[in-house]
């Protein structure tokens, strides 16, 4: 099994061990331990000592993804060799196909929608992770997203045949776990694109399924009111030793104060930001969400509002696909391509391209700073990774798609929190650095 020895490094390091201290507990040599530490391979036992004495699994010291990957390029040839024939209800129902992903990544699928029209799509139940669906057409399908059919549940999700054909259809964002599938509206093919993005529950999730179940129940109890600000303010509170009246007075106010800027933060951020510095939390925390859904969760966006959106970005034109301000790390957009005249972007997370149209060349920086291109017709797909410089170039469109697999919103309040940031990344990155009680 491949050892990352970064990960490795930062365990010796949290566990407060130094190289000498940990082969003595592990029972290896001092020689294979150095070398896991250099990234050298060695046997699969002496990993599993060295992971024993740290605490830890294999799998938490084992290398995902490749370093250095700046572009994952795949052929249209190579997308339709991903097909998967899907059966569900009886029937030929999907074929599945995986755009551009590398080694660990989750990547977008293109379905082919193949139940009739004159047959009603059997559910899903759905999946952790959020989504932007968009229609790739030719023809329209029907989106279903509950048991008992109403606007809401069951709607024509279109594809253009209008103008501005470059938007090639509409789209929404939906939520976790919700129930959906799809069908065709008339004989005329059709096809998906759905973007499962990364879920920023997925390692509070992975936390949770080792909870005891009277733990788990108190936590859900808690949870059940959507966390407005003054459940969140208990919470907060009760964590560090406070209750509401000496919140109130820490801050030298009347807990009826504190009680009406509970009630509406944005009519107080300044006694909330002086509560947070004085509790020690983010007062961000206290501001509710905005949310922009119907009631079974979806984000849906028709063509017209599409249109609406389009604009000039960096010598592109551009549209946005459905998006949400509570799923904020799902972007997606429609990107007409003209010549030479698209500017250089470098995105803050990894992002998803597929070709729509024409014939486009993608170029981009590699990890020496040369120069690479790539060039692709309709059903060619890229992965670029954060901050890479890339350009688009020919003529046709894109469907650019991103979500929060680093840098994302969660990272950002991180980094927002985090003292002297640009230090303690540019030190975390790729540490080889031993806690500092070595000999």
């Amino acid at each position: 099994m491949p050892v990352d020895p970064f990960k490795l490094n930062h365990w010796v390091n949290a566990r407060k061990l130094t190289p000498a201290l940990l082969a003595q507990h592990a029972g290896v040599s001092p020689t294979d331990l150095q070398a896991l530490l250099d990234g050298a391979p060695v046997a699969d036992d002496v990993i599993a000592s060295v992971a024993t004495a740290l605490r830890v699994s294999t799998a938490q010291l084992e290398t995902t993804g490749a370093s250095g990957l700046t572009v994952q390029w795949q052929s249209a040839e190579d997308l339709y060799a991903s097909r998967r024939p899907i059966q569900r209800d009886g029937i030929h129902f999907y074929n599945y196909y995986t755009m551009a992903v590398p080694h660990g990544r989750v990547a977008p699928v293109i379905l082919d929608i193949l139940c009739p029209a004159d047959r009603l799509p059997a559910l899903n139940k759905g999946h952790l992770e959020p989504a932007i669906t968009v229609n790739l057409g030719p023809g329209d399908i029907h989106g279903r997203w509950g048991t008992e059919l109403n606007r809401d549940t069951w709607q024509t999700i279109a594809a253009n045949t209008g103008p501005d054909s470059w938007i090639i259809g509409e789209s929404y964002v939906e939520p976790s776990y919700c129930p959906h599938t799809y069908s065709l509206v008339g004989t005329e093919p059709a096809r998906i694109v759905s973007y499962t993005g990364q879920a920023n529950l997925g390692g509070l999730i992975d936390d949770l399924n080792l909870w005891a179940d009277p733990a788990f129940d108190r936590f859900t109890k808690l949870i059940e009111s959507g966390l407005p600000p003054a459940e969140m303010a208990g919470l907060l509170f009760g964590a560090r030793g406070y209750d509401e009246a000496s919140a109130a007075a820490a801050i030298g106010v009347s807990e009826a104060d504190l009680a009406a800027a509970l009630a509406d933060p944005a009519g107080h951020p300044g006694l909330l930001r002086e509560l947070g510095a004085t509790l020690g939390f983010d007062y961000r925390l206290l501001l509710p969400p905005v949310r922009r859904h119907d009631p079974v969760g979806k984000t849906y966006q028709s063509l017209d509002a599409t249109r609406a959106s389009v604009r000039d970005f960096l010598g592109y034109r551009v549209a946005s696909t459905a998006s949400a301000p509570h799923l904020p790390d799902l972007i997606g957009l429609f990107v007409q391509v003209s010549g030479e005249a698209g500017g250089v972007m470098a995105e803050p997370a990894e992002t998803h391209y597929l070709i729509l149209d024409g014939e486009l060349t993608l170029e981009w920086t590699d990890q020496d700073g040369r120069l690479r291109t790539a060039t692709s017709g309709p059903d060619g797909s890229a992965w670029v990774g954060p901050f890479v410089a890339h350009r688009w170039t020919g003529d046709g469109a894109v469907l650019k798609l991103s979500s929060g697999m680093h840098v994302g919103v969660l990272d950002l309040i991180e980094l927002s929190n985090t003292y002297a940031p640009a230090t303690t990344i540019r030190r975390a990155r790729r540490d080889t650095h031993g806690w500092g009680y070595d000999s």
